[in-house]
């Protein structure tokens, strides 16, 4: 029996690649990151009860972007340093962390996955975490890179889908089989390979529907996910988007983008998102 390599199918997924350096794009995408709507998200709140955080233990947020889970996690009483690549990101961070009167908690950190982290000097916290954000060019270099920060435990939150756009209504009206597999088999194997032993669970959330500058955008990002269609499935495809896909004149920005109206999914969505955790010490230490 040949042994899976994760790291090279890792490597070959498509986002990984496109989206781990992409500075541009997670600049103009800080400004409508953190959640500023005040109401109780379920996914940190699941996050931390799982992550088992100790009173005081300080934490490393890998990918923290501008403070979905770092604020919130500083107001329970943990030092938090906040790592991430963006600085437009860290800036909003720290913004949303004077409003939330604990800028004094939390400790910002220009840094990206893909760069030397022996070099730099980086604290070593009990806890280090990823949440939504393991977007890297190398699995197994960056999940060391995340023991390298932990003295006690590492979790992270990984999309249980095989792309970006992939939507699970589409998928089961046109009957689409999705070809590959979600980063959280990739880790997983990873790590049991490495016999670090370690737990997943899921965390179940309401999810923010994509919103599309023009019906050609929509249809142009759906299919990097259904790239494999039949026939028949193509026309079911094209019918679905002709029926689900509506057209909303509200202008705004998401995700960075200025927009004079959008086009949307009719349906609601829910995410699951795959909770992967273990402890530096392993059982035969």
């Amino acid at each position: 029996m040949t042994a899976i390599n994760w790291n090279e199918m890792w490597r070959n997924t498509e986002d990984s690649i496109e989206r781990s350096n992409n500075l541009e794009f997670w600049n103009a995408f800080a400004p409508r990151f953190r959640n500023k709507t005040g109401e109780p998200d379920p996914y940190i709140e699941l996050f931390y009860e799982y992550m088992e955080a100790e009173p005081e233990e300080t934490l490393f947020d890998m990918g923290c972007g501008s403070g979905t889970l770092a604020i919130p996690y500083a107001q329970k009483g943990h030092e938090v340093f906040a790592a991430d690549f963006s600085p437009e990101m860290l800036k909003y961070l720290m913004e949303g962390a004077e409003e939330a009167g604990v800028a004094d908690r939390i400790h910002p950190i220009e840094l990206n996955w893909n760069e030397d982290w022996s070099v730099r000097d980086l604290p070593k916290c009990d806890i280090a975490f990823s949440s939504r954000s393991f977007i890297t060019r190398d699995l197994t270099s960056s999940l060391e890179k995340l023991e390298s920060v932990a003295k006690r435990r590492v979790c992270i939150g990984a999309w249980d889908v095989p792309a970006g756009g992939y939507d699970r209504h589409l998928a089961k009206a046109i009957r689409y089989e999705r070809p590959g597999i979600g980063t959280h088999y990739m880790i997983m194997g990873e790590l049991m390979d490495r016999d670090v032993f370690p737990e997943m669970k899921y965390i179940y959330t309401p999810f923010r529907l994509e919103k599309y500058k023009s019906r050609q955008e929509a249809e142009e990002e759906l299919r990097r996910a259904f790239s494999h269609m039949t026939e028949e499935q193509e026309k079911q495809f094209s019918a679905y988007l002709e029926e689900h896909l509506i057209f909303h004149p509200e202008k705004g920005v998401f995700h960075g983008k200025e927009m004079d109206g959008f086009w949307q999914f009719d349906h609601n969505d829910n995410s699951s998102m795959a909770f992967i955790s273990w402890n530096i010490k392993t059982i035969y230490e």
